[in-house]
């Protein structure tokens, strides 16, 4: 038995005992995104848009994410109109970051191990760096979105009085909240993946100006900006969206 299949079967094991039905929706959830994204790449390379079917790939993992693991309700259509919204905004604005920035293609630091490959890979860099940074976030904008919803759901259930104000307030404080927890938990993600390479560089003996230009450490700035901007911008759109919503009162 590998360590990534003892690993994967603890992995499983933790799922269903403490997930039970919920956990092993979540699992398969995983496994078909995974093969979405697959798929996603092998069209790529066959010449398909890759805007195109990057949008689609998000449609259909945040489907996936809020309909399949959570069924379909008044809170998972919110939060997959949201989120889809957040896409769409963000397309325009990561185009300009990295047309800008000069972020597509790969860093100096990564291109000196493969100048071995072909780079003639038939596709826009500006778009597959567009893509790379939505699929990068499409993840953590479902979970602010789902979160946000569930919790007003409840919160107007059990004080149907509130006016849509009191509601929308309401929101906003627990957008704040689930927030804080998603931008500690983005920016670790980041800094614990790139951790190895940070060290690397700084064997370098890179300046500061090198480092603020360097293409991998900018590039990782960027991603983490973006992540902050979507999820940020998925707080007030969900709320409000939610608050437009009726939810029958408590029995």
């Amino acid at each position: 038995m590998t360590v990534n299949f003892a690993l994967l079967v603890v992995f499983t094991a933790l799922m269903y005992k403490i997930g039970g039905a919920r956990g092993i929706s979540a699992l398969c959830a995983l496994a078909i995104n995974i093969f979405i994204m697959f798929v996603s790449v092998i069209l790529i390379r066959k010449g398909y848009s890759v805007l195109a079917l990057t949008f689609i790939t998000s449609l259909a993992i945040s489907s996936i994410n809020l309909f399949f693991i959570n069924g379909v309700s008044k809170n998972t259509k919110v939060a997959f109109i949201s989120s889809t919204f957040v896409t769409a905004l963000l397309v325009g604005l990561l185009f300009f970051a990295v047309y800008k920035m000069h972020l597509q293609g790969l860093p100096l630091e990564e291109l000196t191990e493969m100048d071995i490959y072909s780079l003639e890979i038939g596709t826009s860099y500006i778009s597959i760096s567009v893509a790379v940074l939505i699929m990068s976030v499409i993840g953590a904008v479902n979970d602010v979105a789902i979160s946000i919803t569930s919790a007003m759901d409840e919160v107007k259930r059990n004080a149907p009085e509130l006016t849509n104000t009191q509601w929308y307030n309401s929101g906003i404080t627990i957008g704040k909240d689930v927030l804080s927890a998603t931008l500690n938990t983005l920016i670790f993600t980041i800094v614990g993946g790139q951790l190895a390479v940070l060290m690397w560089i700084s064997d370098l003996n890179y300046s500061f100006v090198q480092l603020i230009n360097s293409k991998l450490i900018v590039t990782e700035w960027v991603s983490l900006l973006i992540s902050g901007i979507s999820i940020t911008l998925t707080v007030p759109i969900t709320t409000k969206l939610m608050t437009y919503t009726k939810t029958p009162k408590k029995t």
